[in-house]
């Protein structure tokens, strides 16, 4: 009788363990918060050629529409030259990334956190943000893939 008392235990502790095992495999989970990184750090630099090198693969990444055909950005170079463009504008740009997640299942690649972005364009006022951010990637032919990047206003003043 006192060895079944002890079954519930010893399976409870079992999916526990399972629960915390990563499905993904190290170098795919190293690999991904390398390409996170790299594409966090084209953004706190405002690198345009990183930036648009990356975004090239994914979708919803310019106001105008007419840059997209089949979700992919139809033409790269113009996509440089216009964030080149955009940034020009400032006078002053900081962009920290305040906290920063990623979770990897099989080829897919969840990363989320906050960020903080004060600006100051040529033309108008001053602005501080606090922002929240998503990533969503995809591993295809070996390398991690940006598919989507979403940002939302948290907090914001002047």
């Amino acid at each position: 009788m006192k060895r079944n008392v002890f079954i519930p235990f010893i399976l409870l502790l079992i999916l526990s363990w399972a629960m915390n095992t990563s499905i993904a495999r190290a170098d795919d989970i190293e690999e991904f918060n390398a390409a996170v990184q790299r594409y966090n750090d084209s953004l706190v630099h405002w690198d345009a050629d990183i930036i648009a090198d990356i975004e090239a693969e994914a979708f919803g990444f310019t106001y105008a529409l007419s840059y997209l055909t089949q979700n992919k950005i139809m033409d790269k170079e113009l996509w440089k030259k216009e964030l080149k463009e955009l940034i020009s504008q400032y006078e002053y740009y900081d962009y920290e990334i305040v906290t920063a997640q990623t979770f990897v299942i099989g080829n897919t690649g969840i990363a989320c956190g906050n960020y903080k972005v004060s600006r100051k364009h040529r033309e108008y006022a001053w602005v501080s943000a606090k922002k929240r951010w998503s990533s969503t990637w995809v591993k295809t032919e070996g390398q991690w893939k940006l598919v989507f990047y979403h940002f939302e206003l948290i907090d914001a003043w002047r």
